[in-house]
């Protein structure tokens, strides 16, 4: 190798190198440009022979290695389409199928389908056997929209490939559905597809044509024919469901029930596409039937075991859920530790918390050990170790990321136990390591408003609406507390109207807001929010509130059978009692 030619194949990789700081290239490719120069510099070398004939022996000249060297340099700056310019001309000139084949790389790149047509046409003059060069050409040829082009193309594509038809008609689906002229684009798949009657793949890129074109008589020909000569076959299926999905799930529901009853043996992957479809939809009853009929052929795919037995948890079958969600996690499941904790789930609506506890025991870490490590306090501190739940949370604490749930429970714990000084305690301590953390800002908000401190009450509460102004929440809590602790009840009103405007419909809100308005004087408002809150939660607090404005209305023995009532429901309610002890010393 003589001196200009070493110096060449040592300065290409370097001239990489140096453009390590501007835009990258486009991806890499077979032939890079050091290859080329190394190629093209070994051909120099007499002794040396070359396996491929297409490649021509060259001298290589001054101006053909700055050329490439240049064109490298030019697509690291982001000028991929002058390097394609650059290795086209020099293609041209070397008649070299390799600098054809990088030049077409480059066009693409840049996005020039003109340019890139030139170089993959010359390519494939250059080396008639680059059935690569062919597909790339014919993809350039569609993105254009040039039909007529491309048609002769494809018809020898098929010609020189005839095991590739059915590859080579499926890159005609995808590519045609595209095309702005619909009907041409179906005309010609069609001319196509008449050859091969029984290729289920011609087959399915006439229907993709025509269904773009609304050729819908010959969509339904299509499947009909697929349904006989490929009916395990469910590309063309799910293509055609995807497609109708995203513009009618109701019809695409349809055309797959239609096409299933064609299809006595369909494959596990329609039927689960059936099945999600329905539950979409909300159609749970329907998705259940599906999957316990998919059941019947394949009765130990776990995939489909979870779904029917999910389904059959959500339509109120406990039993059967249970004994299906088991079998999917003896099948298998991939998601095992998300099935165990369902599972918890499940057994905590059975009210079975030892089968409960079973399950949550065994979810490993992921995104469900959290939850389930606190279900399982939960189910501790109602057995009466609460203590000992909220010691066991203590190290799930220590991530920041799970602090605020971790304390948030342990506060609960600790105040439905009785411990209220334990409970403000843990919720400081949260406090001190994320002191913006709305949530423990609220709780610590409601429990020193229940220990009689109001002015921190009212403290936390604005904090936490400075953070998060619309937080319906604090809005309704401090409005309420306003309105017991003070009489500023024109700004308690302010804050809970806000809160109302936000959940117009939550039945807490409209207790505090009648509760406002009872204390504004403004009795008939005050009942009319306050019988609406008690429709929907007929609790002690909301009767007490009630009670106290139909008595103040003089509808007495309304107010006493309300009372009545709650205090068979909750006879120790310390707002009802107050209120009873209040009004009926």
């Amino acid at each position: 190798m003589n001196a200009l030619l070493r110096i060449a194949a040592a300065l290409a990789p370097l001239a990489l190198v140096a453009c390590a700081s501007v835009p990258p290239a486009p991806p890499a490719s077979s032939v890079s440009a050091e290859a080329v120069v190394e190629d093209l510099a070994d051909e120099a070398v007499e002794e040396e022979t070359v396996d491929n004939p297409r490649i021509p022996k060259l001298e290589l000249s001054e101006e053909w290695l700055y050329g490439l060297l240049a064109g490298e340099i030019v697509v690291q700056r982001g000028g991929a389409g002058v390097a394609a310019e650059t290795y086209l001309q020099l293609a041209r000139e070397t008649r070299d199928p390799r600098v054809a084949q990088r030049a077409s790389e480059f066009a693409m790149f840049s996005g020039n389908v003109r340019q890139a047509s030139e170089a993959l046409a010359l390519w494939i003059e250059l080396d008639p056997d680059a059935d690569s060069a062919r597909e790339q050409l014919l993809i350039a040829l569609l993105r254009a929209g040039k039909l007529a082009e491309s048609q002769p193309l494809v018809e020898g594509m098929l010609a020189r490939q005839p095991a590739r038809a059915g590859a080579i008609f499926v890159q005609l689906a995808r590519l045609l559905a595209r095309q702005p002229d619909r009907v041409a684009a179906a005309k010609l798949v069609s001319d196509l597809a008449e050859r091969y009657p029984e290729l289920p793949e011609a087959r399915f890129a006439h229907l993709a044509v025509a269904a773009e074109a609304g050729e819908q008589a010959e969509v339904d020909k299509e499947f009909a024919r697929l349904a006989k000569i490929a009916p395990t076959w469910d590309l063309p299926l799910l293509w055609q469901v995807d497609r109708l999905r995203r513009h009618s799930v109701p019809g695409a529901i349809d055309f797959l029930q239609a096409q299933l009853q064609l299809r006595p043996a369909a494959s596990l992957e329609l039927n689960l596409t059936m099945v999600r479809l329905l539950a979409s939809e909300k159609r749970y009853t329907d998705a259940q039937r599906h999957a316990e009929k998919a059941l019947q052929q394949y009765p130990k795919q776990a995939e489909l075991l979870n779904m029917a037995g999910l389904l059959a948890f959500q339509n109120g079958n406990l039993p059967l859920a249970r004994r299906q969600l088991e079998a999917s996690l003896q099948a298998g499941y991939a998601d095992a530790d998300t099935l165990r904790y369902t599972l918890g789930q499940l057994a905590d609506e059975q009210k079975q918390p030892q089968q409960a506890r079973h399950w949550y025991q065994q979810v490993g870490q992921g995104e469900n050990y959290l939850p389930a490590r606190l279900r399982l306090a939960q189910l501790d501190a109602a057995d009466g170790n609460w203590q000992q739940a909220i010691n066991d949370l203590q190290p799930l604490g220590n991530d920041g990321n799970q602090l605020v749930r971790v304390v948030t429970l342990q506060a609960q714990i600790a105040k439905n136990a009785g411990d209220r000084a334990q409970a403000m305690a843990l919720l400081n301590q949260g406090l001190q390591r994320q002191p913006r953390a709305t949530e423990l800002l609220y709780d610590r908000a409601l429990l020193s408003e229940l220990d009689g401190q109001f002015a921190l009450a009212e403290k936390d509460l604005l904090q936490v609406l400075e953070l998060v102004p619309d937080h319906v929440h604090a809005l309704n809590a401090l409005g309420y507390a306003l309105s017991n602790h003070t009489t500023r009840y024109r700004e308690a009103l302010a804050y809970v109207e806000k809160a109302h405007q936000a959940a117009p419909d939550d039945p807490m809100i409209l207790d505090s807001l009648g509760w406002v308005y009872y204390k504004l004087g403004k009795l008939e408002q005050a009942l009319q929010y306050l019988q609406a809150s008690y429709a929907s939660m007929p609790d002690a607090e909301v009767a007490a509130h009630l009670g106290e404005v139909l008595w103040q209305s003089g509808r007495l023995d309304e107010a006493r059978k309300l009372w009545a009532e709650a205090r068979k429901k909750e006879p120790d309610h310390p707002v009802l009692r107050e209120t009873l002890q209040r009004l009926q010393p």
